[in-house]
């Protein structure tokens, strides 16, 4: 039986991997973007801030390994992954509403640090994640019409891939 790879198995490995046990406050997990966020999908009874997160693959590059000859060998595929995070915020204090966002953040990056194979046993599908280095990159919180703090994330790491050819 042939190993399931490419972008949406990554993509369906990662997003499963975020989502289960969920992550406090990170309400939805997507393999792909949305056409819109309803930050009311699994809100708990009285959550402040509730989260929404895509994964999205920006870049992949493959690189065959000759290992064994010409007619045997590896391919290593790398994607370049970005976790897109939304945040929305009912809290009147904009300091509660930072802390609840650095709080999932720093919850996000520990699930990623937890185990480089993003849950996938064999190693075939996920071989390597979130090594050597996340890449954050952060927007400036906004406050909606309604009064909502809006926040924005971007984490962004490779995942490899090694696959027989």
């Amino acid at each position: 039986m042939a190993t399931l790879t490419g972008r949406a198995a990554v993509r369906a490995q990662l997003s499963s991997f975020i989502g289960n046990p969920p992550v406090p406050t990170l309400n939805q997990v997507w393999t792909s973007f949305p056409k819109n966020i309803n930050f009311q999908v699994n809100a708990q009874a009285g959550q402040m801030s509730r989260a929404a997160c895509v994964v999205f693959i920006q870049q992949e590059t493959e690189t065959r390994l000759a290992i064994g000859g010409s007619h045997s060998g590896w391919k290593r595929i790398d994607y370049t992954v970005i976790l897109q995070i939304f945040q929305h915020s009912l809290h009147r204090d904009s300091t509660a509403a930072m802390d609840d966002f650095d709080t999932l953040i720093d919850a996000i990056k520990e699930r990623l640090r937890s185990d480089h194979n993003f849950g996938d046993t064999s190693g075939t599908l996920v071989w390597q994640g979130a090594e050597p280095i996340i890449d954050a990159f952060y927007g400036e919180p906004n406050t909606n019409k309604e009064g909502a703090t809006e926040t924005f994330a971007e984490l962004q790491f490779a995942v490899t891939q090694m696959i027989q050819a």
